[in-house]
């Protein structure tokens, strides 16, 4: 018979890729189903849409002022009350006066309650605020839904 002829001593040179393939795809399916489950530290908000927005993006140095629905305040995340943000915002301002600041208010919060916020904002001495919102949906991306 004719054929390849092979000692026994030859190493093999295929490499059998179906265990390699297995543990991928394993890893795959660990990781999206682990990455469903994980959750974003922070305040659930819905900022009003704009079709324009307002200033540079957000940056680690900003402060960010959250005004939720219920009109509970949260500096950076954390929950304040109306006295301790202020003595927070004077301590900011102390240090830099060129700190940005972002006042994020629900869209359904009160008005008057996000101008409180904005008026301790300016009482400690600080003058950047940005109000962010979310970009509206185009035209164009409302019909692809559709």
């Amino acid at each position: 018979m004719q054929g390849s002829y092979t000692q026994e001593d030859e190493p093999i040179a295929e490499l059998n890729l179906i265990p390699l393939i297995d543990i991928a795809l394993t890893l795959l399916i660990i990781l999206m189903v682990t990455t469903a489950f994980i959750r974003h530290p922070g305040v659930s908000l819905k900022l009003p849409e704009t079709a324009t927005r307002e200033g540079a993006p957000e940056t680690s140095k900003d402060l960010t002022v959250v005004v939720t629905a219920a009109g509970d305040l949260y500096v950076d995340g954390k929950a304040q009350s109306a006295d301790s943000m202020q003595s927070l915002l004077r301590g900011v301002a102390a240090k830099d006066k060129q700190a940005r600041v972002l006042v994020k208010g629900d869209k359904t919060v009160l008005y008057a309650r996000v101008m409180e916020v904005m008026d301790m904002v300016r009482q400690a001495g600080l003058t950047r605020v940005v109000l962010p919102t979310d970009p509206k949906p185009t035209a164009t991306a409302v019909q692809g839904r559709q």
